[in-house]
């Protein structure tokens, strides 16, 4: 298996896995983007496995570090990290195009990583399709009745249920665009809900495809809970979501790392092996 180490503006550091296989058509450059500040290894090497699985089945495949992580060197200037990511991407892409002829992208991305692949997929439209792991995810009532049902037959859950409910009635009370997913290794905010029902509107309109994956671990609890918040959008067959109950967010179990695999497997055969 031929893989190259790439450094792109003498500052960001990746690795390029060849694909093994021909195809009819080239298929499109899967993106890994780093998870929170983890390097391009990904959590338990779950990167580097992916890209050699998917090289075997016809992919390019690019993991790198953005800019102040992992191998890649800080930006000397003081622009926010968000847009220094996304300049990052770009750049990325840029060389990707002219020095491997790769014309088409897939961003795939766990929790921060998942935030960057969706940004760079509403900004950048040589990126045709986004694997979110543990990404952008809103409450529903059948998500509240899924976390609160089982509690309420426990009645050793009563007293702490009360508690919660008065501390949150005399709480003040957040803004949507101001919440915050806590506890589990991440910093970024949730972004408002109907700029993020304008942007999936927008991959649809221009036949974008997204694999929506959550775990156990996040504010998720049945497969088509994002398709139920977005109700009103047409997503067809260019949202697929995947509910993978029993993994943790960074994948520590190898059994969990291959149903993931076997998932995204099975999207990238579906949309673009053709």
């Amino acid at each position: 298996m031929k893989e190259i180490v790439h450094t792109i503006n003498k500052q960001l550091v990746g690795i390029y896995t060849n694909a093994q296989v021909e195809t009819p058509s080239k298929r499109p450059t899967i993106l890994f983007l780093n998870s929170g500040l983890l390097p391009h290894i990904g959590p338990y090497r779950l990167y580097v496995k992916l890209a050699r699985i998917f090289a075997k089945q016809g992919y390019n495949c690019f993991r790198f570090d953005l800019s102040g992580i992992g191998d890649s060197e800080k930006h000397k200037d003081s622009r926010l990290y968000k847009v220094q990511h996304k300049q990052d991407i770009k750049d990325v892409i840029d060389f990707l195009q002219n020095e491997h002829q790769d014309q088409e992208f897939i961003a795939l991305g766990i929790c921060t990583g998942a935030d960057n692949a969706h940004r760079t997929m509403a900004s950048d439209d040589r990126v045709v399709g986004a694997v979110s792991i543990d990404g952008y995810t809103y409450p529903t009532k059948r998500y509240y009745v899924n976390l609160y049902a089982p509690k309420l037959l426990s009645l050793s859950s009563w007293k702490t249920m009360t508690k919660l409910a008065f501390e949150k009635l005399f709480s003040k009370q957040k803004q949507e665009q101001e919440e915050v997913f806590e506890g589990i290794d991440m910093s970024w905010n949730k972004p408002p809900k109907d700029r993020v029902r304008r942007e999936y509107q927008e991959f649809i309109d221009k036949g974008k495809d997204l694999l929506a994956i959550f775990t156990a671990s996040w504010p998720y609890n049945y497969k088509n809970q994002l398709a139920d918040v977005f109700s009103d959008i047409p997503f067809g067959d260019n949202l697929q979501t995947a509910y993978l109950e029993n993994a943790e967010h960074i994948f520590p179990l190898a059994e969990d790392r291959h149903a993931l695999t076997d998932v995204i497997t099975q999207w990238l055969q579906e949309r673009f092996g053709s």
